[in-house]
């Protein structure tokens, strides 16, 4: 039993050891200074004080304004939350790679041709260059690369961009929208058939939150739509009269990751 109060007694007393660790002593001077550190010596003419570093200074009672008792690592949240670089005005980049899904083909004329209608999945990888008009728009021309793995297809989205963040705090809502044209890659003919391709309308729009950090570069998190459509035409070979198309609509949910500069 004595053993067992003893161990107790050892726990309770390291707990509040640790505890008192997790304070720390920090002076509000007049002159709107803020010192943090232990106070190694006060009495009612000065105060000394030793700063993290090991430095310690001693301050008249007539310069401090209060001292009070604080949790270091709310401070440090804090300072986090304050310490951050944005460009208000200026050149920006924003390159982003996302995850595209499409819950099949819509909007499209089959002649002849007939292949998978299920889910698609693929990837994207953007980059735009633009100008930060005022801290609430933002104006740049884009290009990217698409892959829909399921229908094979790969586009080169060329547009413009309109952006508008929300607040003016480290992490804030932002909006975007795109219009453009996306290019179609052309696809490998064989002994029997020919092909050719266009391309077509570009649009994309959604939203997410943009972090900054304390360097230049911030962090955006975003969901979005986009929607590509396009024309494909297949000779056969020897017989250029015979020929099948296929018109396409692709309308796809995009989540992105980024980094602006």
């Amino acid at each position: 039993m004595k053993t067992t109060s003893l161990l107790i007694f050892s726990l309770l007393l390291s707990v509040t050891t640790m505890a008192q660790k997790e304070r720390e002593d920090v002076l509000y001077l007049k002159t709107g200074s803020v010192i943090r550190g232990n106070i190694k010596e006060q009495n009612a003419e000065k105060v000394k004080v030793e700063l993290l570093g090991g430095s310690v200074f001693v301050f008249n009672t007539t310069e401090i304004d209060s001292i009070k008792q604080e949790d270091p690592n709310k401070a440090k949240l804090k300072r986090f939350a304050k310490d951050y670089y944005r460009r208000n005005r200026g050149y920006r980049n924003m390159t982003e790679v996302g995850f595209i899904y499409g819950p099949g083909q819509s909007g499209y004329t089959q002649y002849y041709y007939s292949n998978s209608t299920g889910d698609d999945f693929g990837m994207s990888i953007s980059t735009v260059n633009g100008y930060q008009i005022w801290p609430y728009l933002y104006v740049g021309a884009g290009v990217g690369i698409d892959r829909y793995i399921t229908y094979r297809q790969t586009f080169s989205p060329f547009y413009l961009r309109l952006s508008s963040e929300f607040l003016k705090k480290k992490v804030t809502p932002y909006v975007y929208c795109d219009a453009g044209y996306a290019l179609m890659w052309k696809q490998k003919s064989d002994d029997w058939t020919k092909y050719s391709g266009h391309g077509g309308l570009y649009i994309a729009a959604g939203g997410g939150i943009r972090i900054y950090t304390r360097s230049r570069a911030s962090v955006t998190l975003s969901a979005g739509y986009k929607r590509t459509s396009s024309q494909t035409r297949w000779y056969y070979v020897g017989n250029e009269g015979y020929t099948y198309s296929v018109d396409r609509i692709y309308q796809r949910l995009v989540v992105n990751v980024g980094v602006s500069f």
